[in-house]
């Protein structure tokens, strides 16, 4: 996936995994899909800076907290990926 004009937004987003390491993100989408949110977010350093992430929005344990989990299910990912490329596709050259 390529942004046109090869500039992405500025905002970063910095998320902390199960071993505590800090990963940084740029924040593409948070889409509403039956009664879910997820976030499309693009890795901002690495090798698999050219594929999305999306990540299910969760409730945290305590009050105003949020997590957010890998989506395992492949017609949840290809429904979410699906209204993204539609609702971004004047922005991102997408590969497949």
């Amino acid at each position: 996936m390529d942004f046109l004009n090869n500039q992405l937004p500025d905002e970063k987003f910095y998320l902390t995994d199960e071993s505590g390491e800090q990963m940084a993100f740029t924040f593409l989408d948070l889409i509403f899909h039956e009664e879910q949110e997820y976030l499309v977010l693009l890795p901002a350093e690495g090798p698999y800076r050219d594929e999305v992430v999306i990540l299910r929005r969760e409730k945290g344990e305590g009050p105003g907290e949020e997590s957010y989990a890998d989506v395992e299910e492949p017609a949840t990912l290809k429904a979410v990926y699906g209204i993204f490329k539609e609702r971004h596709s004047d922005q991102f050259v997408f590969a497949d």
